[in-house]
């Protein structure tokens, strides 16, 4: 095997002198072909290379940006839920005939809107409308010592939880009377505008309940 190689090598060595002449190009040279086609595999195997490094790289930027939206959407929801709580409890209380001042004075009580709608699909609802959501209007932001007692390890909330509650008087027998909450909690990447009523960008979650007792 070693001589068909040295055989070759000679031939290659034979051919350049028989062909190297200023009458003569390197065009016949089969050597000189056979570094040309090393340089264009090399040359297409380099493209195909940086064509696959980009691709991972925008894959991974997708996925980066993809994590990071359902991680926004969870503590708009978290935050959400917090807010439900909390007007829940401001709730509980009103119907006992009591503030709910553990979290600061004056109590959020006088923030219930007392003009009752039938039920939560009432098109009378005050959360259906932009106006009531802006700043001292009937919504209630929960108290930064509320929504900050718990981050559960996470970086605390920056903008503080809303909620609206309005009483329900059902036209049904037995007749039903209690609260409708409804909460907006903002992921900490939102940007919301408190008096607007609006958040112009990041995640946003919307909850409600109904609490009711018969009469």
């Amino acid at each position: 095997m070693s001589k068909n190689l040295n055989a070759n090598l000679g031939l290659c060595a034979v051919s350049r002198r028989a062909f190297d002449s200023p009458a003569t190009t390197e065009q016949g040279n089969p050597c000189r072909r056979q570094r040309g086609v090393v340089l264009v595999i090399t040359l297409i195997l380099i493209v195909i290379l940086s064509l696959l490094g980009t691709f991972a790289i925008r894959n991974a930027t997708q996925s980066e940006r993809s994590i990071n939206g359902i991680r926004s959407a969870e503590v708009a929801r978290e935050a959400a839920e917090t807010a439900l709580r909390f007007c829940e409890q401001v709730a509980i209380f009103d119907s006992e005939g009591k503030d709910y001042t553990e979290y600061g004075t004056p109590s959020p009580r006088g923030q219930i809107v007392s003009t009752t709608i039938g039920s939560e699909s009432d098109p009378a609802a005050v959360w259906r409308l932009e106006a009531n959501w802006k700043e001292n209007a009937n919504a209630i932001a929960v108290p930064e010592a509320y929504y900050k007692k718990d981050s559960g390890g996470t970086a605390p909330l920056t903008n503080a939880p809303l909620c609206l509650i309005q009483k329900i008087e059902s036209t049904s027998t037995p007749k039903l009377t209690g609260y409708l909450i409804t909460a907006r909690g903002f992921a900490n990447n939102a940007k919301f505008t408190s008096s607007t009523g609006k958040s112009a960008q990041g995640a946003e979650s919307w909850m409600q309940s109904v609490l009711t007792r018969g009469s």
